[in-house]
């Protein structure tokens, strides 16, 4: 969570996302099959007619329906009828005389479920795209002279635009067709991405006395609070609650989930759910006034363990954790209440004015368990069964109301389940994890069912985009046996299926089953590479201690995809454990056994192969086979994006050859507007490595400054990344916002709110090469922030950049590169001091341009009269770099800032108007204009 600051939530409201966003759901809508067709098509209808609809087209079973129309209304004045046929809109007849069979077909059989009159609406959607002819081709038929009005045809472009313009207008229905389209569901939380909080249940109704306990046990001076009460009371949901009320009291707030934890070990080694790394939660707590919500800790809790945290108390933060065990006498621990008989038959669905008869005697048995209240309602609504028979047959097992934990109640209810969601359920229970990627569980249950369990909301959203959960009591009462073998084998078979292709789903699903994965790799023992090795490589803290089974293993064109792919990530794996320096041999001998593997490889090996041969060619040095390599690869997979990538990579190293740049220009052109046109298709790592060689490529920089739409586009991506957690998003970002942060500054301020998680890892996990990128991109945003008036985020932004300011400075003196951007970050943090002491650790030889530069902005923000000479010698040194050139207009300016401090504001505007004839169109230039306009307003008074 950020300060408030305008726009600065993800929101949609460009037109450009939304036909990109359009034309993905298009080719989603396309693939579909019938069944999905039936059911989203059945869904648009009453969102737009506003009336609840009978679905015969397919059966409780998801089975075809035959002799019926598909969907119609209780007086069948109102008729849907869906179709996946490819030649829908296709025309059989002549042009003066068009016949459209399929089209036909569906009005006959509409007419024939009820003869049309006045009040008659026939909906006909199909998965097809209209032609351009389609329409005043049909207005010629006796169909559309007959009906007109109140015949709709939606084609996939329609069906399109209104499934996301229902989606944005209305929550509920966003949830509903997320189910159905995964690029959608990840559009959404892309632009509607609400933090780092989970999602709040479905039918969710706040429990204000838990609210109420936790705000009176702060406010009488307590810092931590351990909300604890029986699984299914809603402790989660109370937390979210907490936070969402009192964000306008907190400048920031952190959640970690169940196993991010254990109390048993100091917070500084707090590891993510997501990615495996750890979170700096410490020095972020300590930074500035902060929640702590620590979700899930199922043991007793000793205050010390957050005596660290004592400079944030300080501060204001508080720490908030909720558990299922309770401390008696512990001045720390808020039971939790239950809610109120109201709220519990709001969540249960009933008018608390006048409940069914029986109800309150339900609710009476389970008003403390919101979840078994919201689980019994979902399979009331989803089955339609009377509400008094519902509760009478629950109630009337002798064992169910036994106890206190709500387990036995709510067997009985999963009872009511279908076959086919029951037996999900207990696959998904079975795995022994309560969490899964939503692209696995398709793989592990199939979509429909899935979907079942989606639409009962037995499966959410979970706090990361693209994860589903089950609440841990209904996974406890539908558990049939404990198979985490079980859940290896699965998503060892998901990764084979996706042939090894490390795309998000993928990735979310290896780290949310690492336990299982390598439990299943030690029973296996020594073996020849497989997919689950290959899995096992992506695990941070897991491939360091099994890539030694793959490094030693000879590159063999025989081998299976699994095993060449492990040998070859193994490898790089290794590389990145030797010295700069003898690095180029070891990938020179990489090259020698990839291009002897070559000469028998076939298919997607030898492109492989061929990929790596150019990557370690260009590592090496050997530039020109590089390039001649990756050429050779395109004409075989012209469609490889990392080949691209790869190209531009090394069109932006400093020993490339004038053809190798050129080439690195194309490559990076055809990538970034690849990436623009279908983001979905291009490999998360190889976008972001893309956005990185930016900073070489000022005229791709400039081209793409001036199309805002283009700009927004990849902020989309980033955000992807920054929710996956790679390791490249830092890198990008800082390319991202010193190239574009000036020109675009409100898409930096949303996408660092949305990437909130990846600067609350701990900078030892991101790696020293990263830390530069991490805090500069911070501090580029807080810069654009200051600029925009924005005080409060600036603080915050710049407050964090200095983690990394200090984590740098912590490995050593450093050298002239590393030292200007630590400068920066100080200057801008509002620490100009500290920067002039970071500036003075460089030798005096080594000092450039660039380091003057940020020489005279400190010494500039501290009122030193030296600011001027820095300045003018930073200027200077710069009109001899010609690589430098494309900076001149902001060098001019600070020497004129410098000018005007020291009351020459006559040279100021003739440093304010060389500034000017050296800046391109944008934001910066209309500044400088503003500025020279003061200036010389003020020489003439």
């Amino acid at each position: 969570m950020l300060d408030q600051y305008p726009d600065a939530s993800p929101q949609m409201p460009f037109e450009s996302i939304k036909q990109r966003i359009t034309k993905g759901l298009m080719e989603e809508i396309g693939a579909f099959d019938p069944v999905g067709l039936e059911i989203v098509g059945h869904k648009l209808i009453e969102l737009l007619e506003n009336k609840r609809l009978v679905h015969h087209g397919i059966n409780s079973d998801y089975r075809f329906s035959g002799y019926t129309v598909d969907s119609f209304d209780d007086g069948s004045t109102l008729i849907g009828q869906y179709s996946t046929t490819k030649n829908y809109f296709e025309n059989e007849g002549a042009a003066t005389a068009p016949i459209f069979s399929k089209i036909r077909d569906d009005i006959d059989a509409a007419k024939a479920h009820r003869t049309p009159s006045d009040s008659t609406k026939i909906y006909l959607m199909s998965t097809q795209q209209e032609q351009a002819s389609f329409r005043s081709r049909f207005n010629l038929t006796d169909a559309h002279a007959e009906l007109g009005d109140r015949l709709v045809i939606l084609d996939a472009r329609e069906l399109a635009k209104l499934v996301y313009d229902f989606s944005v207008e209305r929550p509920e229905a966003a949830a509903f067709f997320r189910q159905f389209f995964p690029r959608f569901d990840e559009a959404l939380d892309q632009y509607e991405y609400y933090g780092r909080l989970p999602a709040q249940c479905e039918n969710h109704h706040s429990n204000q006395a838990a609210i109420a306990a936790l705000q009176d046990h702060f406010d009488s001076g307590h810092s931590i609070a351990v909300l604890h009460g029986v699984s299914g009371s809603g402790k989660t949901q109370v937390a979210v609650d907490f936070v969402l009320n009192e964000s306008e009291g907190f400048d920031n707030y952190i959640w970690l989930a169940a196993g991010d934890w254990h109390p048993d070990t100091p917070l500084s080694a707090v590891t993510r759910m997501r990615g495996g790394r750890p979170l700096n939660v410490v020095g972020n707590f300590n930074a500035i006034k902060t929640i702590l919500v620590i979700d899930r800790i199922d043991q007793t809790i000793d205050e010390s363990a957050f005596a660290q945290l004592q400079p944030g108390f300080d501060k204001g933060g508080v720490v908030m954790v909720t558990s299922q065990v309770a401390a008696t006498g512990s001045a720390s621990h808020v039971p939790i209440p239950p809610p109120s008989a109201e709220v519990a038959l709001l969540i249960l669905g009933e008018d608390p004015a006048a409940p069914a008869p029986s109800s309150r005697e339900f609710v009476n048995s389970c008003r403390s368990l919101p979840v078994v209240l919201a689980t019994a309602r979902s399979i009331i609504e989803a089955q339609g069964v009377a509400r008094d028979v519902f509760y009478a047959e629950v109630l009337e097992m002798p064992d169910v109301l036994s106890g206190d934990d709500g387990y036995s109640i709510l067997r009985r209810i999963l009872d009511r389940l279908s076959e086919a969601p029951r037996a999900a359920l207990e696959k998904i229970a079975n795995t022994g994890l309560t969490m899964h990627d939503a692209g696995f569980l398709t793989h592990l249950v199939g979509n429909l069912p899935k979907l079942e369990l989606q639409k009962l909301a037995i499966l959410s959203p979970a706090g990361v985009p693209g994860v589903l959960l089950v609440h841990e009591l209904v996974a406890r009462a539908a558990l049939t046996a404990n198979d985490g073998g079980g859940l290896a084998l699965e998503v060892e078979s998901y990764v084979e299926k996706l042939g090894g292709e490390m795309i998000p789903s993928t990735l979310r699903q290896i780290h949310l089953a690492r336990s299982a994965l390598v439990a299943e790799h030690d029973r296996r023992g020594l073996r020849d590479p497989d997919w689950l090795l290959y899995a096992l490589l992506q695990l941070e803290g897991v491939k360091e201690a099994v890539f030694g089974m793959c490094a030693r293993r000879q590159i063999n064109a025989d081998d299976t995809l699994a095993a060449l792919l492990c040998g070859i990530d193994a490898r790089e794996q290794y590389a990145y454990s030797l010295t700069w320096q003898d690095r180029p041999a070891y990938y020179a001998a990489c090259a020698d056994e990839y291009r002897a593997a070559l000469e028998r490889a076939h298919g997607r090996s030898r492109s492989e192969l061929l990929h790596h041969l150019g990557k370690a060619y260009r590592r090496c040095g050997a530039t020109d086979q590089a390039l001649a390599t990756f050429n050779e690869l395109l004409e075989v997979e012209p469609g490889w994006h990392a080949t691209l990538g790869q190209i531009a990579h090394l069109g932006a190293q400093k020993s490339a050859t004038e053809e190798a740049k050129r080439a690195g220009e194309e490559a990076l052109r055809k990538l970034v507007d690849l990436v623009i046109a279908n983001d979905a298709s291009v490999p998360l790592r190889v976008a972001m490595a893309a956005l990185a060689n930016l900073r070489r490529y000022t005229g791709v920089v400039a081209e793409l400054n001036q199309d805002e739409s283009r700009v927004n586009a990849l902020g989309r991506v980033l955000s992807q990344a920054a929710l996956e957690g790679l390791d490249q998003f830092y890198d990008a970002f800082y390319a991202f916002t010193s190239k574009f942060g000036y020109n675009h500054p409100d898409l930096m301020f949303r996408l660092v709110n949305a990437s909130g998680d990846m600067f609350q890892v701990s900078p030892a996990a991101i790696g020293k090469e990263h830390l530069g990128s991490a805090g500069e991109a911070l501090a580029n945003v807080a810069a654009n922030a200051k600029r925009s008036g924005n005080e409060v985020l600036a603080r915050r932004l710049s407050g964090s950049s200095l983690v990394y300011a200090e984590a740098l400075l912590a490995h050593g003196i450093p050298d002239s590169y590393a030292a200007r951007g630590i400068a920066k970050l100080f200057t801008i943090a509002g620490q100009p001091a500290r920067a002039l002491e970071v500036i003075g650790m460089v030798p005096v030889d080594r000092v450039d341009h660039w380091l003057r530069y940020r020489r005279a902005e400190a010494e500039l923000a501290l009122g030193m009269p030296q600011a001027l000479g820095s300045a003018q010698s930073a200027l200077a040194e710069l009109q001899a770099d010609p690589s430098a050139r494309h900076v001149l207009a902001a060098y001019f300016d600070l020497v004129a800032r410098c000018l005007v401090a020291a009351g020459d504001i006559q040279g100021a505007i003739e440093q304010s108007q060389r500034a000017l004839a050296h800046c391109d169109e944008g934001r910066f230039e209309r500044e400088l204009t503003a500025r020279l306009a003061e200036l010389e307003a003020a020489a003439t008074t």
